[in-house]
């Protein structure tokens, strides 16, 4: 299976709680992991995989996903929607083997951020 099967997969896990957090299930842990190691040597994730971790520095695994679905819904082309993933995935994974996924924090709907950032 490609990865953008793969992707479309991890879309389909019910992660997104009605509360609005995320909770991933086994499956979507197990497709993290193996979407982030097919993405490792792709040059464009290899050239901006220091970019990605600034970025997410200061993030949770959670806060991570939910960004790439708004990444992925607003993308203003196919190739964007796919190169989200493929950026954000492997750094999703990294925070998960980490332990820096499981904090409960909330998308804040409408507004574009989430619980705590800067306005």
């Amino acid at each position: 299976m490609g990865i953008d099967n793969l992707v479309c997969s991890l879309l389909d896990e019910p992660s997104v709680q009605d509360d609005d957090s995320v909770v991933f299930t086994e499956k979507a842990l197990g497709l993290i992991h193996e979407i982030a190691e097919r993405c490792k040597d792709i040059p464009v994730v290899k050239e901006n995989q220091r970019q990605m971790e600034e970025y997410a520095a200061k993030l949770s695994a959670e806060e991570i996903y939910m960004d790439m679905l708004i990444k992925i819904a607003a993308a203003p082309t196919a190739i964007h929607m796919r190169m989200s993933a493929r950026l954000l995935i492997p750094i999703i994974s990294q925070k998960l083997t980490e332990g820096a996924g499981s904090k409960k924090r909330r998308w804040q709907s409408g507004t574009g951020r989430v619980h705590g950032e800067a306005e």
